[in-house]
């Protein structure tokens, strides 16, 4: 069992792993973060160049920049923290490393999938709530006071939060997954990957629509909205469990 996985050496590689990633990447994770700050010197220059009174982005736009972010550095961050490991001279010394290759995975997946992302949220959070309290607005105004009224673009997301999460992480372990993966363009490969696996899941969506066109009323009724969000809840559920075992297979049988 310690040849597989031992608490203490996984604490130990853990924090050596958070603190390279840390010296390696918190400068560029501060800048995705301070973003806010970045659009509100900007919009304050051009309201002096222009000569017109400043007032800070209204929600709309804050959370299209907000979404905006968030997709680009899920996509930007695994390959930017474990792209290395493809590498024949940095990745030989990350398999030299003594811990087990679950011990690995799963370091790997907690630093870059839960602790990185949750450290840019707080940053960006952070961020948005002091510009909106610096141009004036009030509190109620920030993106994490609405965000966390489970409001996103005017909708109500509180009965999809959890959903939203679980796709996101999906999301991130599908690009750490073609960051160990993929030796060169570990981005753009990864990116022409998941394209081509939206357009054949839309193919496979059509032929059930197309079949629940034919479906009754009543047929129809007895499939709720919670059925929807428990399918889909599963379906994430069964995404991440298979990205988890293809990213631990992936760094067990790398070769160089």
């Amino acid at each position: 069992m310690n040849d597989i996985f031992n608490f203490r050496r996984f604490g130990k590689y853990f924090l050596s792993d958070l603190t390279r990633l840390y010296s390696d990447n918190w400068l560029k994770v501060l800048c995705f973060g301070l973003i806010p700050v970045f659009a509100t010197v900007l919009s304050l220059m051009f309201s002096l160049i222009g000569n017109y009174d400043y007032s800070y982005a209204d929600i709309w736009a804050r959370e299209t920049f907000w979404s905006i972010s968030t997709v680009i550095f899920s996509v930007w961050l695994p390959a930017a923290c474990f792209g290395y490991v493809t590498d024949k001279r940095a990745g030989g010394n990350f398999m030299l490393v003594p811990a087990s290759t679950l011990e690995k995975t799963a370091s790997m997946i907690i630093n870059t999938a839960v602790i990185i992302p949750a450290a840019f949220i707080a940053i960006y959070m952070t961020s948005d709530f002091l510009c909106t309290i610096a141009s004036g607005e009030e509190m109620h105004e920030s993106l994490a006071a609405y965000i966390s009224e489970g409001i996103l673009f005017g909708i109500e997301m509180t009965e999809i939060t959890g959903q939203m999460l679980l796709s996101i992480h999906a999301g991130m372990l599908f690009f750490l997954l073609g960051a160990v993966f993929f030796r060169k363009g570990k981005i753009s490969k990864s990116m022409l990957v998941f394209f081509g696996l939206s357009v054949i899941l839309l193919f496979a969506l059509a032929f059930v629509l197309k079949d629940m066109a034919v479906m009754s009323d009543e047929e129809f009724e007895m499939i709720s909205e919670t059925d929807f969000r428990t399918v889909s809840t599963l379906l994430a559920i069964f995404q991440i469990i298979v990205f988890y075992i293809l990213i631990y297979f992936r760094i067990r049988k790398i070769q160089y």
